[in-house]
């Protein structure tokens, strides 16, 4: 398959009027005048990468944690078919054993499954080691601290875990950074109540990684009189550390995303939808679980983004990746920034760059073809078409 005179949205430039060929499901070559019998012609349309989405909860009705065939396919086809190629399911904060349930289906349905698992690239754990202060929608009844609580579990299960949040300043935090880090496992810092500097020596110890920035995250504080940095901040400061936008003009109005780009830039900024299960559906009064417990957050649909039943806090998305994208473009962010912000960069955080995030020979083929206001037109995974010409 031949894409031609695609304007091709590589990370620090756009490529106009180029082809794209595409053999064996990977990216073969890229260059003008190229022939094959089946031919797509781009003109007019940008190409990107497929989206990769390191954080969320679900969409069209169903929760990743429902742990069903059925809700598994219905959360994906929310991402696929808005253009999001690659996914890493996440939970919530609830019951041990609803969390080891959890990775035990994602576990086996990635096993059972390839093509599955070329979608899903792992799991992030949000919770339950979160503070009570800027726990959010996540459930008080279930937080826990590391110090006093046994966590081996994420361990036995780091060959399907990518990401886990936690708050930096619990007790005992720095050891599990240690020992998650040293199981491959990537430390993000959120849901925090610390201030600067007790929150440095999981950062030291390799936290890596900023759960949904500026969103239910430590604050400017006043302490003894004096003025002290919370983790929002601080991360603006601090090279090490890659940060999530959920650039949904709600929860990141364009301003602020516009200062944080100019403080980490695109290299160190990844999209996330952070969608819950009501994303997709009609905004009406119905009230959906977070997560699957029966005791669970409920959560409903506000205006343009997802709150608490009760409308007092924001609960998570409804906007899938590619329509952030366009909130940034509008914001006046470069549209090659952008994109990499939904492409290379949370593939870099994964460690997967050397698969997707980008339009290079050798790389997976999925790919989205987008018009001048980035709908989706044509949907590629692994060289098919999934949807469009």
């Amino acid at each position: 398959m031949v894409i031609k005179n695609a304007s091709i949205v590589m990370p620090t430039q756009i490529l106009d009027g180029m082809d794209l060929r595409l053999t064996d499901g990977v990216i073969g070559e890229i260059g003008k005048d190229l022939c094959d019998e089946t031919v797509i012609d781009a003109k007019g349309l940008f190409l990107t990468p497929g989206f990769v989405d390191i954080h969320t909860h679900g969409g069209y009705g169903a929760d990743f944690m429902d742990c069903t065939a059925e809700s598994l396919t219905a959360a994906l086809n929310f991402h696929l078919d808005n253009g999001t190629t690659t996914v890493l399911p996440t939970s919530c904060t609830a019951p041990r054993e609803s969390i080891i349930a959890y990775l035990s289906f994602i576990r086996s349905a990635m096993k059972k499954n390839p093509d599955l698992s070329r979608v899903v690239a792992g799991v992030h754990l949000e919770g339950p080691y979160l503070s009570v202060r800027n726990r959010g929608a996540q459930k008080l009844e279930e937080l826990a601290v590391p110090a006093r609580d046994d966590y081996s579990y994420m361990i036995e299960y780091a060959d399907v875990i990518k990401t886990v949040t936690i708050s930096p300043e619990l007790d005992g935090a720095v050891e599990m950074v240690k020992r998650l880090k040293a199981a491959g496992i990537t430390v993000c810092g959120g849901h925090d109540d610390g201030i600067y500097p007790n929150f440095l020596p999981a950062i030291e110890a390799g936290l890596s990684h900023m759960t949904h920035h500026f969103c239910a995250m430590s604050e400017l504080r006043f302490v003894d009189g004096i003025r002290n940095l919370g983790l929002r901040e601080y991360a603006l400061l601090d090279d090490r550390l890659t940060v999530e936008l959920i650039a949904d003009n709600r929860h990141i109005p364009p301003m602020l995303a516009r200062l944080i780009f100019q403080s980490k830039g695109a290299s160190r900024i990844a999209l996330v939808s952070d969608s819950l299960r009501c994303a997709g559906q009609p905004k009406d009064d119905r009230v959906y679980k977070l997560g699957a417990d029966e005791n669970a957050q409920l959560v409903k649909i506000g205006e343009g983004v997802a709150v608490t039943a009760d409308g007092e806090k924001f609960a998570g998305s409804i906007t899938p990746v590619r329509r952030m994208v366009k909130n940034l473009v509008d914001a006046g962010i470069p549209l090659v920034d952008a994109v990499r912000t939904a492409t290379l960069t949370p593939a870099e955080i994964l460690g997967m760059d050397g698969s997707i995030g980008s339009i290079a020979k050798g790389k997976r083929a999925n790919l989205c073809l987008l018009d001048q206001d980035l709908n989706l037109k044509t949907l590629i995974v692994d060289g098919t078409i999934r949807c469009g010409h």
